[in-house]
């Protein structure tokens, strides 16, 4: 193995490594904990599906499976439930009636915004356990992962 094909490996690895250590121990205590005052069972998962419509605007129930990796038939689960609190809209896709369209309703946007506040409080509670070196140096490493994935396609 060449020293590129090396540090590809142990690049990749890392980088397949980080999305379930943010979601343990970050996401899914603090959207569990911003969300207790919603007595609707509302899990991690639906928040991440309200917050991608509200970056989105629309997207087909498999978009929304596919960019959070949810498999379909845990998805239609997921928008039963949301649709059922009226947090999301379900309507035909007009130009193919096969496919279905789900949007943030306006309670969906209301709920979102009053909990943004709510999430952005715990996470800064939750990191406010780390030194201030210990943030700086994070803050800097999560920038620059965003600079260089952004080169990836």
């Amino acid at each position: 193995m060449t020293v590129r094909q090396d540090i590809l490996e142990k690049a990749a690895a890392d980088l397949l490594s980080i999305p379930p250590q943010i979601f343990r121990k970050i996401r899914r205590k603090l959207i569990k904990t911003t969300l207790n005052d919603i007595d609707a069972g509302i899990t991690p998962h639906h928040f991440e599906i309200i917050r991608l419509l509200d970056k989105e605007g629309e997207l087909h129930v498999t978009e929304i499976g596919d960019r959070l990796h949810i498999a379909r038939a845990q998805m239609t689960q997921l928008i039963d439930k949301l649709v059922c609190l009226k947090l999301v809209a379900r309507r035909t896709d007009v130009a193919d009636r096969r496919i279905t369209v789900i949007t943030l309703s306006e309670y969906g946007k209301a709920v979102l915004k009053e909990h943004k506040t709510s999430v952005m409080n715990a996470v800064r509670e939750t990191m406010g356990q780390l030194s201030d070196q210990d943030l700086k140096d994070l803050s800097d490493t999560l920038r620059r992962l965003q600079d260089i994935l952004s080169k990836l396609d």
